[in-house]
This record gives C-alpha cells, structure tokens and sequence, in this order.
C-alpha cells in the first residue's frame, strides 16, 4: 500500500532533513552563519554588506543586525558574494 505525502507532510520531512544538516537552515533563511577557527581565523556567510572597515573593527550588515569583529591587524583576506573570510588576532564578535 502506497501512502499519499502531503504538503504538510512534505513541508515537515523537508524540515527534518535540512536540521540534521549544520547551516542548512541559516542558508536557506539568510541568518550569518559564523564559523571561528581559533582566534585568527573568522568566516561569515550572508552578509549584506560591510558598515566599517579597519584594522580595528570590521562591521558587517546582516539580516539579524549588524555583526562587529574586534581585534588587532584585521583583514578581509577573501569576499565573495556569499562569505567574508576575515583574519587578524580576533579578541571579539557580537551581534546587535
């Protein structure tokens, strides 16, 4: 017997799967996804565009407000559409 998926049923099974992935979820919703590897190393996806630029501070314009990385010798080492990889000693990042 044959069982008929609904779109409820559809929407929830899509859900699920897209959970059980990291960062699917904020991909598909344009929320930043920031990865942090040590303390030189940041990568942000779905940013909108840079609000300030230093070696200081790098301020990035998201869909949940503007995310700000603190730290010494700062810099954008690749940009592309999607991401931001930014390195430089990171001592913080918020979000407001």
């Amino acid at each position: 017997m044959k069982k008929r998926l609904t779109q409820s049923g559809l929407s929830n099974m899509f859900k699920n799967f897209t959970s059980s992935i990291d960062g699917v979820n904020e991909a598909i919703i344009g929320l930043p996804l920031i990865t942090i590897t040590g303390s030189e190393d940041i990568r942000i996806e779905n940013f909108s565009s840079i609000v300030e630029y230093s070696q200081n501070i790098i301020r990035l314009k998201t869909k949940s407000g503007i995310v700000s990385i603190v730290g010494e010798n700062l810099l954008a080492k690749s940009m592309n559409q999607e991401a931001i990889v930014i390195k430089g000693k990171i001592s913080g990042v918020s979000l407001k």
